[in-house]
């Protein structure tokens, strides 16, 4: 009852404002616009059945802006003020990143796009390796509704990062010596080959990119895999960065944009306009915007659309033709020649008019307001798989592919003198923004806002903030008193669709690696001494036990001559009593050898003799022994006598 009163409330106060989206009731009501003309939305808010589907994500904006009650959503997407939003706290972005946004002037309810961004950490889960951090960042535009755009920034960085972590082990950083065996002195994983090993060598920029590539691909499968169960989340493009390795990565699929806005350190000093007397602005002729992405729309993506209409003619029915003419053909021009071309033809020819060549083009109009199957405008993204084409029917979603556009750079190779103070210009502003703001923006122009307003705030921490703040403000431009938009510069037209525009400082991030390359090498360092250690006390262990080893043996070898000493001893003790009682039995002969001891079991007979030939041996000794002592004494007595003679 009271949350009654208090929307009653707020639709006196401010009656433009939507209500929230909910299900039930509340959410085909939130749903009535412009939209529900084609079958695409019939499906979306009714489905098959008439009741209405939940969605997968309740409406929410980039959680980083911290709008949290439904009031400061619904103020956040009035088409009268089209308020700019930007974070309250700056800290929840890395680098001090910017971000601003701001609703349409009318053309949907709600504001479909959507920004994400996230940090994470690539682990070997041995420990073998460093960590490798990552930093991604998304920008999506949503049409037909706002479903597609918030399950991407919802789930997009989950993929990307499994995606990632199935190549982590090629994509962790490794020792120089890792063709032999790992930084710390172990082998390589040989359920998971290393590069050398392989037929084609693969590069880590090639598998980064394929990651991407890859997720763009699960993302809009995942998309087509909750149509049974979620309301149609319609379609939305995307545009992500990807910040990894001392690296960037841009991947772009649709008509959102990425441009990398430098500035020279040292400009040329253009010359003077005598005549006019206007001297240009030398940070203006100092500028310049690198674009790393490509839009895809019918106009650029002409002749693949058109291969595919050549190639499988059964998608276009009876409606559509796979032809360009350089003049709309009449039924008035029936057996006339017109100026054409088919297909992927580059040049043109002619041909004679009829009633097939009335149908229309798979492509037409150009630039921006050019369109496939008369329907939609762009070409690449995600979602859209119930898209049916107006008037006609016909599926668009064959013609639709979520492939990216990747380009890299990479940011160990950029020169930067510091005593030039140009860190911004050299490494560039990366902003990454939703048509909204490139349907009134040159490069150009944005690549002279960016660096006019940095040379304004040189010391501010919000300094990026306002970059996007800026680029937004521009961009929607001011209200008259007809309540029309329009641009403050040229009084143009400004956009009516929504902005979204994130302002990335590329030098903010590479002074980040460059600390964790320092850490790194640290590590390794560390690493590398610990393995020496180890390998050393593994030399000690090993040399210690040999000693020890050899300390027994030798022990035992001296043990066994005392044993053999006293078996001796009391073999002769053995024997005396043999030959007091005369009595032979089986004796026990002990022989040694200097490395062998030998029993013996020998016969009563030759123990016998063995025996006595011992008690001769013995008799002869004592005689001989006898002999000598006598021998002396005779010696002596005739010394003394020739003593007494002389």
């Amino acid at each position: 009852m009271f949350s009654n009163f208090k929307e009653r409330i707020i639709s006196a106060i401010a009656p433009d404002l939507p209500p929230l989206p909910g299900s039930g009731e509340r959410a085909i009501g939130a749903g009535s616009g412009h939209h529900h003309s084609s079958p695409h939305q019939r499906l979306r808010f009714g489905g098959s059945g008439g009741q209405p589907m939940p969605d997968k994500f309740p409406y929410a904006r980039p959680p980083f802006l911290q709008l949290l009650t439904p009031d400061e959503l619904r103020a956040s997407a009035d088409h009268n003020v089209r308020p700019i939003i930007v974070p309250r706290d700056i800290n929840l972005l890395p680098w001090g990143t910017g971000y601003a946004e701001c609703v349409n002037s009318g053309k949907s309810e709600w504001n479909e796009d959507q920004g994400a961004f996230c940090r994470q950490v690539l682990s070997d889960p041995e420990h073998k390796h460093p960590d490798l951090p990552y930093t991604y960042f998304g920008i999506f535009d949503g049409h037909a509704g706002y479903g597609a755009a918030l399950a991407a920034s919802h789930q997009f960085h989950h993929i990307l990062h499994e995606k990632l972590v199935d190549c982590l082990e090629l994509l962790l950083p490794r020792d120089a010596d890792a063709t032999n065996g790992g930084g710390d002195g172990t082998k390589l994983n040989p359920t998971f080959p290393h590069p050398i090993y392989f037929q084609r060598r693969v590069t880590k920029d090639e598998l980064i990119i394929g990651a991407l590539e890859s997720a763009f691909f699960n993302m809009d499968s995942l998309i087509a895999q909750d149509s049974d169960r979620y309301r149609d989340a319609g379609g939305c493009t995307a545009c992500v960065s990807l910040f990894i390795d001392g690296k960037m990565y841009v991947a772009n699929a649709g008509d959102s944009r990425a441009v990398l806005c430098q500035r020279r350190a040292t400009p040329e000093r253009p010359q003077t306009n005598t005549d006019s007397g206007i001297e240009p602005d030398p940070l203006e002729a100092s500028c310049y915007p690198v674009p790393f992405s490509a839009d895809h729309t019918p106009e650029t993506e002409r002749e693949r659309l058109l291969n595919v209409a050549r190639l499988k003619p059964h998608l276009m029915g009876k409606h559509y033709v796979a032809m360009e003419y350089a003049k709309r053909p009449h039924v008035k021009d029936m057996g006339q020649r017109i100026l054409c071309r088919q297909g992927t033809m580059r040049g043109w020819t002619y041909k004679t008019l009829t009633m097939e060549d009335l149908c229309m083009p798979v492509v037409n109009g150009e630039g921006k307001r050019s369109r496939l199957l008369g329907t939609l405008g762009v070409t690449r993204g995600f979602g859209d798989h119930e898209l049916l084409a107006i008037n006609t029917g016909i599926q668009i979603k064959p013609f639709l592919t979520p492939h990216p556009d990747v380009r890299q750079r990479d940011l160990t190779q950029v020169v930067s003198i510091p005593d030039e103070d140009n860190r911004d210009g050299d490494y560039g502003v990366l902003v990454m923004a939703t048509d909204g703001l490139w349907d009134v923006s040159e490069n150009e122009a944005v690549s002279r806002t960016v660096f006019q307003t940095l040379s304004k705030y040189p010391t501010e921490k919000h300094r990026y903030t306002m970059v996007a703040q800026e680029l937004v403000a521009r961009a929607r431009g001011k209200i008259n008193d007809s309540g029309h938009w329009r641009l403050a510069d040229s009084k143009a037209a400004a956009t009516v669709d929504d902005i979204s525009v994130i302002v990335i400082p590329v030098c903010q991030y590479y002074k980040e690696h460059v600390e964790w390359t320092q850490n790194y090498k640290r590590d390794l360092e560390h690493r590398r001494r610990q393995a020496q250690a180890n390998m050393a006390q593994e030399a000690v262990n090993v040399l210690n036990g040999v000693i020890a080893e050899e300390a027994h043996v030798v022990e035992e070898e001296e043990e066994g001559e005392v044993v053999v000493h006293e078996a001796r001893t009391s073999h002769k003790q053995a024997e005396a009593p043999r030959r007091v009682d005369g009595t032979v039995d089986d004796t026990l002969v002990v022989e040694l050898t200097p490395s062998l001891e030998q029993v013996q079991l020998k016969d009563p007979d030759s123990a016998a003799a063995e025996s006595n030939k011992e008690k001769t041996n013995d008799k002869d000794r004592e005689a001989g022994t006898t002999r000598h002592q006598s021998q002396q004494q005779q010696q002596q007595q005739k010394g003394r006598k020739g003593k007494g003679k002389h």
